[in-house]
């Protein structure tokens, strides 16, 4: 199979063949032995992996193949970015590796002395994560004999290998790089042709904005004398990942065509006058069970099936989604605190729900200089809408300022409402950044956002109140309609609802175990933002009224046609199991 039509204006003849894809997906090294190899000088290191070795030179690709058609689009790709993103199996990682050596033949020669010199870059945080994955991933392609491996120790890896593919001599060139702590110390002085971004949602967004001023180094500018511009610059950093996290970098870039334009744009920019504009592409590869997913001719029918029942005897749904699927979803940092109540295609609206007319907003507040409110309405008989949320963690704001954009908030979302608030009851403390010493941080939202907050004394600020007030609101149906539905931009409370606000354990001071949420988490915030308006409409115990068998009844307005929910019969304990004694 030769190159691609238009691809020989470098005029460096065909796309080698390569190895054959052997279907893996990530198998690796144990941790305690790539402990051990980062240890040894990389020569020696390289030997003990395992692995064929019998190849020492490349052979032609006329019947090379590709996982599918998005694998090979990524193949072909010269973009100055590209990112695919596709299921574990997919066939991804293999296919980036051999789509370096095609850019290694079509590299200018050089007009010093003939040669076609490549150098890939393959970055990771740490060099056990290279030895772990990476090396073994880079092995099943270039096998270790092809070449000649030096540095290791703890310092880069590379390999070097030089062939003659007919048209020329080749230097393949690699060099696998820590960057630990420092990103931008550690990139300072590269000079690479490519760079390989191996797992890139593990690796933080300055690896890219500090990478694309090191691609198009290798070899120098005097190499390429005399060659017209277009043929003088050829870089290129290569992405492969799964699903990543909403809020990962990988997401923001790859999923957003405007923000990958504006980036470009943005770029291209500070180009000199004349050169190529930046090109950014992503290729998403459909998940297991979808059309088109890729690779399977080279996995056995029981691949996935195996992965997802591992995942759901671990509890690990949502690497079901991630990993095999192809999802987006939330990584989650634990065990959910509502995992059972909380269904997301029954508790989050498809679109934007418009607020209710005539009904006031009901605001939740958790004070601090991390403070997050909640912008709610109830509608009879126990219907909650979240409509919108506030929260800004990765600033510290005064209390007047966080009010200032609450107002500014309800101001542009639900202009007209009239507004009432529950906030925390710490929130009830004089707050130091206020000029009035009998000031508190609710005072002094209210009255900037313009309503009166009070504090939420149901339960006594006890956790287990505010749980059970969420859990009856999550369980409740009526109608066909939940007790809770929340509007699709609340990002972090639908966040801490699947992943992220979790239980901990927690040590008292007589050294007694118990469960609480994680208050660590950002997510945490909103959350008892959230909570602290569902109490305005629950029981000390946080229940609601309807919660058990009569209560309802009790309630008015219930009877044949009322909107409140009948009694549903059951056992009754005849008295109220939280007072027993009627006080």
């Amino acid at each position: 199979m030769g190159l691609k039509p238009g691809a020989a204006v470098r005029g460096m003849g065909e796309v080698l063949r390569l190895p054959a894809d052997a279907g893996r997906s990530g198998g690796g090294v144990l941790p305690e032995n790539a402990d051990r190899l980062v240890a040894m000088d990389a020569a020696e290191a390289v030997a003990t992996l395992e692995g064929a070795d019998t190849a020492v030179q490349m052979p032609e690709a006329r019947d090379f193949t590709f996982p599918g058609p998005i694998a090979e689009a990524l193949y072909w790709s010269d973009a100055d970015i590209v990112g695919i993103q596709g299921p574990v199996g997919s066939g991804k990682t293999t296919t980036v590796l051999k789509s370096r050596l095609r850019r290694a033949v079509m590299m200018p020669r050089s007009t010093i002395d003939g040669w076609r010199r490549y150098k890939l870059l393959v970055v990771r945080e740490t060099y056990r994560q290279l030895w772990s994955t990476t090396i073994p991933s880079y092995l099943e392609v270039y096998p270790k004999a092809m070449g000649t491996w030096s540095g290791g120790r703890g310092d880069p890896v590379t390999h070097v290998i030089q062939f003659d593919d007919g048209h020329g001599p080749i230097e393949f060139r690699v060099e696998f790089m820590a960057f630990g702590d420092d990103v931008i110390a550690s990139m300072r002085g590269v000079q690479t042709t490519d760079i390989w971004l191996n797992e890139t949602d593990t690796v933080p967004v300055e690896v890219l904005t500090a990478g694309i001023g090191r691609i198009d180094r290798w070899p120098g500018a005097v190499h390429f004398e005399g060659y017209p511009p277009e043929l003088r610059g050829y870089g290129q950093i290569c992405c492969d990942f799964n699903a990543p996290d909403e809020d990962n970098w990988t997401f923001q870039v790859f999923h957003d065509a405007d923000e990958r334009q504006r980036m470009a744009d943005f770029m291209t920019a500070s180009l000199p006058e004349g050169a190529r504009p930046i090109r950014i592409e992503f290729y998403n590869q459909p998940g297991y069970g979808q059309p088109g997913c890729e690779n399977l001719q080279n996995l056995s029918a029981s691949y996935y099936p195996r992965q997802i029942a591992a995942m759901r005897l671990a509890g690990r749904g949502d690497m079901i989604d991630r990993l095999v699927y192809n999802k987006i979803v939330y990584l989650r940092a634990g065990d959910p605190v509502f995992r059972r109540e909380f269904n997301r295609r029954i508790h989050v609206a498809e679109t934007t729900i418009e607020p209710e007319r005539g009904v006031p907003l009901r605001i939740g507040l958790d004070q601090g200089f991390k403070g997050a409110a909640v912008v709610a309405q109830f509608l009879e008989p126990f219907h909650w809408l979240f409509l919108a949320e506030l929260h800004f963690p990765a600033e510290r704001l005064m209390a007047v300022t966080f009010g200032q954009r609450l107002a500014d908030l309800l101001e542009r979302r639900f202009p007209g409402f009239e507004a009432e608030g529950w906030g925390d009851m710490a929130g009830e403390h004089g707050a130091s950044q206020a000029a009035d010493e009998n000031a508190t941080w609710n005072k002094l939202v209210g009255e900037t956002a313009g309503f009166r907050v009070r504090p939420q004394k149901v339960g006594t600020n006890r956790i287990q109140p505010r749980l059970e007030g969420m859990r009856a609101a999550l369980e409740f149906i009526h109608g066909g309609r939940p007790g809770l539905l929340i509007d699709p931009s609340c990002k972090y409370l639908i966040r801490g609802f699947e992943a992220r606000y979790v239980w901990t354990d927690e040590v008292d001071s007589s050294g007694d175990k118990r469960k609480v949420p994680d208050k660590r988490l950002t997510e945490a915030n909103v959350m008892d933002a959230g909570q602290y308006v569902l109490l305005s409409e629950s029981k000390p115990s946080g229940l609601s009224k309807f919660s058990f068998p009569g209560a309802a009844a009790a309630a008015p307005g219930t009877g044949p046609g009322s909107r409140r929910p009948q009694e549903a019969g059951g056992l009754s304990a005849g008295f109220d199991v939280f007072n027993p004694y009627g006080d």
